[in-house]
């Protein structure tokens, strides 16, 4: 692919976001606890226990989700970083020897 660019920095922006969005699901799991209190008669309580669980699972997944996609973003991160560095070396490298050659084939051409 040609013409493509990666800003690194918006980059590492989004996975300190996921990483908020994360601690705020895991937040709300744990503050997903409605087994406190008489909700009346017959099996009401241990309904609202069991769909409050389902959520607090459900919710753990997604933040579980969330976490991974930050960690793949961190790594997609660092990996560019190693990509462009790697060309800058390369390029600095190329140019150094350039620069060192035509001294040297300026200074064999010149007579004393």
């Amino acid at each position: 692919m040609t013409g493509y660019t990666v800003n690194t920095a918006s980059l590492a922006i989004r996975v300190g976001e996921l990483s908020a969005v994360a601690d705020q699901v895991g937040a709300i799991v744990g503050a997903l606890d409605l087994t406190g209190g008489d909700l009346g008669p017959g099996d009401l309580a241990a309904a609202v226990a069991d769909v409050a669980g389902e959520w607090r699972d459900n919710l753990d997944d997604m933040r579980g989700k969330i976490e991974t996609i930050a960690g793949n973003v961190r790594g997609a991160v660092a990996n560019y970083e190693v990509v462009e560095q790697g060309g800058y070396d390369r390029m600095r490298a190329l140019a150094e020897g350039t620069v060192r050659d035509a001294v040297f084939e300026t200074l064999r051409g010149a007579r004393p």
